[in-house]
């Protein structure tokens, strides 16, 4: 008989977790698997790339009365008093029945809401924490108060981190521990290897090449990178571009920015694409100015493309580049500046990081990512 699964995230736009998890839903045995996947809104870039075996669930706020709704709204939740909660209708609007094997909440915040809930539908239930939620705590946005998220977590037979250091940074925000294990994202490195021999959707227009994959978002900072952009060429003389790849709320002021720095020239907004390896293997620097990842999956990708990275010291990169993998940086621009300017200067130490970065990429290995994650999935080893 088949494991049955139910998997709920909010949806499936195109942010690096939603990437991963489409790779996982495109890796399980659905000889052992029957999987039910819940979306709040049936929407994203990634939603045509799941498997036909998987049965996709909407919650549609539409079955609940007014107050339910309140519930499901990711800006009033935390004002909706749990007393709200009837489980029989909320099965009935999540079109839910039956028991399942397991639960899995894929991100925080919502999910994880939700998933509290539903855990008694459940033999075994776990949760994905994918960032460092003591520099990033959004997530405490979709709750009543910290009593109610620290709750939701109480409920989880275990949580899995994407990082060690993610996990750290989780039991510090909530004073105390729960079984976990770490378990690095599925990184595909065959595909991103074939896919970046693809045709290239930018043309090269500057002697040297950065490039910065992620959504237009606060958290990403390529206000930053820009800043970065400016420095090279005015301080530095240094003919340099910048191919930012993603879109997001920020485009608008990113674009302000670089035309007001005079870099309009030498920033180039690629848009979203379906297959980015292309950019980041005709790029010279992979860089990541973040303020607060858990585990990038963009530097991960850069790594398996053999791409010299210069990465912010947070959460994520500092551990995927360990052994000499990458340079580090402050959030100092200057300084980040000057890592790229180092790079750029010297085609010898660009060659030490590209044969560093294809040497840490050795780490990824899918298949055993999947038999990680069927085995979090029955319990087994926790």
């Amino acid at each position: 008989m088949k494991n049955k699964l139910l998997i709920i995230q909010y949806s499936l736009a195109g942010g690096g977790a939603e990437k991963v998890l489409c790779d996982i839903l495109n890796r399980i045995d659905y000889d052992r698997f029957d999987v039910t996947l819940l979306l709040f809104q049936k929407y994203g870039v990634y939603l045509s790339a799941i498997p036909e075996s998987v049965r996709i669930k909407v919650f549609d706020p539409a079955q609940m009365a007014f107050g339910w709704k309140l519930l499901f709204n990711r800006w009033t939740a935390k004002l909706v008093p749990s007393g709200l909660w009837t489980r029989l209708k909320l099965y009935k609007a999540l079109g839910l029945c039956g028991k399942y094997d397991c639960i899995v909440s894929f991100m925080e915040g919502w999910s994880v809401a939700v998933h509290s809930k539903l855990r008694s539908r459940a033999r075994r239930n776990v949760t994905w924490v994918h960032i460092d939620m003591l520099a990033n705590h959004y997530s405490s946005g979709f709750f009543k108060n910290e009593a109610a998220e620290t709750e939701a977590y109480d409920r989880m037979d275990e949580i899995v981190f994407v990082s060690e250091q993610a996990r750290e940074a989780f039991f510090k925000l909530f004073a105390r521990e729960y079984p976990a294990r770490v378990i690095y994202n599925l990184i595909e490195k065959d595909d991103i290897i074939r896919k970046s021999s693809e045709s290239c959707p930018v043309e090269k227009r500057r002697k040297y090449v950065l490039c910065n994959v992620g959504r237009l978002a606060p958290q990403k900072r390529q206000d930053r990178l820009i800043r970065v952009v400016a420095r090279l060429w005015h301080d530095y003389g240094l003919d340099v571009e910048a191919w930012i790849v993603g879109e997001g709320e920020l485009e608008a002021d990113l674009r302000r920015l670089a035309k007001d720095l005079k870099v309009d020239d030498r920033v180039v907004f690629c848009g979203f694409q379906t297959n980015p390896y292309p950019l980041i293997k005709n790029a010279d620097i992979f860089v990541l100015t973040s303020d607060a990842e858990g585990l990038p999956v963009v530097v991960s990708e850069a790594l398996c493309l053999g791409k010299p990275i210069v990465a912010t010291r947070i959460t994520g990169p500092t551990e995927l580049l360990a052994e000499d993998a990458g340079l580090l940086t402050s959030m100092d621009e200057k300084e980040i500046a000057l890592k790229i300017k180092a790079l750029l200067d010297d085609c010898a130490l660009r060659s030490h990081y590209e044969a560093m970065a294809r040497r840490r990429s050795e780490i990824f290995c899918p298949d055993k990512s999947i038999e990680q994650i069927y085995a979090v999935i029955s319990g087994e080893n926790s």
